[in-house]
């Protein structure tokens, strides 16, 4: 807890956002997040968790947390259950530091359903934000039509500093992309090679392959003084990478042009997986609780990721059958690729797009490609037509 010693400026107490300048409502505030997630990497939808629900959203968390602990607990002793009834001389260390050392521990998960339990199963009263329209429609178009969560960690608190920094300490950074653009996820070393997720390799596509979500849940608004994240702008279009092996880049020390997230609670900061970041420190005296989620497309495999992200060699997370069907229509969609005894199939909005596409080319109605330069159309001016079309598709009908 810091002191009234610190050096800390107190502007830095003040809350803003990085959302500021977006239009409210409809289509063009989901225009202002596209565009800054395509032009700066990031963007915040503010207020997804109505303020009023914050805190119960967080209490809800907080005893999730516990709940799954219990769970971790009650996974592992069946693992050593499993472990000793194939190999009954097999020697294993039970106590409950052995968790900690998981590297040298023999024991390996059993056959499904008994594999990790996923956070989201102890977190029902959160699930249901993952589906609030507006962060769906930037994932939606951002990704892919069908979209999944391929990360769901609910033990992402940042807990206040216990003594007066220094400014050594407040000018270290850890800059890192996140998963699929981590080149060094989870310690890979000449010794355990395989001890990796796995990485797109440089220099990276220009493709946006995940976006990675922190949901923000009080008690207190974000600001540079308890912690918001450190973030270069614009980054996710540099072919270089602050873990690079042969980029030159200190990956602790300030980049110009950083600055820290800044957001009420309740809101949600998104980020294109590859943009540079870093986490700070929490300079206030309170706990900052946090979720972090992570949105991917149908094509992206979140197999290695999900072997690894929770410290120790799993299988793969599930959700339950009895916590799936309590989820709505829309949460399910998002974990049916999770869910037990269910198979992942391409969404209903995804099939249709496919049975058009089909029809539009059996009427091979132009004839003509004259009018077409390849290469030659943005993003923007491809959705504009889209658009366009459709407005006058929907005159004709009226008519």
């Amino acid at each position: 807890m810091m002191t009234n010693g610190s050096n800390i400026d107190e502007r830095l107490r003040v809350p803003y956002s990085i959302g500021t300048g977006v239009p409210a409502g409809g289509d063009a505030e989901i225009a202002g997040y596209l565009q800054s997630l395509r032009v700066q990497g990031f963007c915040v939808i503010e207020r997804v968790i109505p303020e009023d629900q914050v805190g119960v959203v967080r209490d809800s968390v907080h005893k999730g947390r516990e709940l799954l602990q219990r769970d971790r607990e009650a996974e592992r002793r069946k693992r050593i259950e499993l472990e000793r009834h194939r190999d009954p001389a097999v020697e294993i260390d039970d106590s409950p530091e052995r968790f900690e050392r998981w590297r040298s521990d023999p024991v390996r998960p059993p056959p499904e359903p008994h594999t990790e339990l996923c956070d989201i199963a102890r977190n029902e009263t959160f699930a249901e934000y993952l589906t609030e329209p507006r962060v769906l429609r930037v994932a939606k178009a951002m990704l892919d039509t069908h979209v999944r969560i391929l990360q769901t960690e609910v033990n992402k608190s940042s807990r206040p500093a216990e003594q007066p920094l220094s400014d050594e300490q407040l000018r270290h950074r850890s800059w890192h992309s996140d998963w699929p653009h981590d080149l060094t996820a989870y310690g890979p070393s000449s010794e355990e090679p395989w001890k990796h997720c796995g990485a797109v390799a440089q220099p990276f596509p220009d493709v946006c392959m995940a976006l990675s979500s922190v949901w923000y849940l009080g008690p207190e608004d974000v600001t540079p003084f308890n912690g918001g994240t450190w973030i270069v702008p614009g980054s996710h279009k540099d072919p270089r990478n602050p873990r690079g092996p042969d980029d030159g880049i200190d990956q602790h020390a300030p980049i110009p042009g950083e600055f820290q997230v800044s957001a009420p609670a309740g809101s949600v900061f998104m980020q294109d997986t590859r943009i540079w970041h870093s986490n700070a420190i929490n300079q206030s005296e309170h706990e900052r609780a946090a979720v972090v989620c992570r949105y991917g497309p149908w094509w992206l495999s979140g197999n290695e990721f999900g072997n690894l992200h929770s410290g120790g060699h799993t299988l793969r997370t599930y959700v339950p059958q009895d916590v799936y069907k309590r989820f709505s229509p829309e949460l399910q969609l998002l974990y049916r690729h999770l869910a037990e005894g269910v198979e992942d199939v391409l969404q209903q909005e995804s099939q249709d797009r496919a049975v058009r596409a089909r029809a539009v080319r059996a009427q091979n109605r132009n004839n003509d490609n004259s009018h077409v330069v390849a290469g030659a159309m943005s993003v923007e001016e491809w959705e504009r037509g889209i658009r366009e079309r459709g407005s006058r598709g929907a005159g004709e009908r009226e008519t």
